[in-house]
């Protein structure tokens, strides 16, 4: 990664997937970082493998139902890494004081809501996140509480540029009038090959590896105060961590099956 006068290096790379070439490019900066410098890249691939999935899907048959001012899927329970995190708290810190209060009435609204139900101390204590049939469970409970994501308005997302990874690769291919009745699995989802939320979920603030923790968007207020921004420490490059997780992505990318049909995940 050369580096230029203002601190900055370029990198650039290429990813093939199924038989199909992405590449990518942009501005990081020198010196040990934090990850999400890496966030936009990583959306950025994300929206790639997406559109990729959808045309492979195409050729199959299958057409996506998602279209914009259809907002069940915003009512599921919403994992994010802390990256993500750290991010959307950093967005909505930026964001104009009146904004500000909305959004942060919204969140603890939605958060009493999951006190109520004892949902929330259940996330709190959640250790084994692969215990599927377990947390399929847990979310439907959560969907059947109706609780809107904050950053949903009239059916919109207002943070769709930087929504997190986990929304981007949730593609439904069923009729949507099935998505408000998740119990009935009339729900039919495609995948993309890789799902970058998932590698991004073993990175903790600073770039380190780390077990992954069930963190929900609508509790990012909770989790923020735990780990404010002034404890992070980062303490690996942009080339570093950039270079792991290429090196997850081509694990995963070789063990991607070629056809997309599938629950969401």
């Amino acid at each position: 990664m050369p580096a230029n006068s203002s601190g900055y290096g370029t990198v650039q790379f290429a990813l093939k997937v199924q038989n199909a070439n992405i590449e990518m490019r942009a501005q990081l900066p020198q010196g040990a970082v934090s990850p999400t410098v890496l966030l936009p890249i990583l959306q950025s691939l994300s929206n790639s493998l997406c559109e990729l999935t959808v045309q492979t899907a195409s050729r199959l048959g299958e057409q996506l139902s998602c279209r914009e001012g259809c907002g069940a899927c915003c009512r599921q329970a919403v994992p994010i890494s802390p990256v993500e995190a750290r991010a959307i708290a950093e967005w909505l810190d930026q964001q104009p004081e009146e904004r500000q209060a909305v959004l942060r009435r919204r969140f603890r609204r939605a958060v009493a809501r999951l006190e109520e139900s004892g949902i929330a101390q259940e996330i709190r204590d959640r250790k084994d996140l692969a215990d599927r049939a377990a947390m399929h469970e847990l979310g439907l409970r959560y969907f059947a509480l109706g609780i809107a994501c904050p950053f949903l308005e009239e059916e919109r997302c207002t943070i769709h540029e930087m929504r997190p990874l986990r929304c981007r690769e949730y593609l439904v291919v069923s009729p949507a009038k099935h998505c408000a009745h998740p119990a009935t699995k009339e729900i039919v989802g495609i995948k993309p090959p890789v799902l970058l939320s998932q590698i991004l979920a073993g990175w903790d603030t600073n770039g380190e590896t780390r077990p992954p923790e069930l963190i929900l968007l609508t509790m990012l207020e909770e989790w923020i105060a735990k780990h404010p921004a002034e404890q992070d420490r980062p303490c690996r490059t942009s080339p570093e961590l950039l270079q792991e997780f290429l090196r997850a992505f081509a694990k995963d990318a070789a063990d991607a099956p070629s056809d997309p049909r599938g629950a969401p995940s």
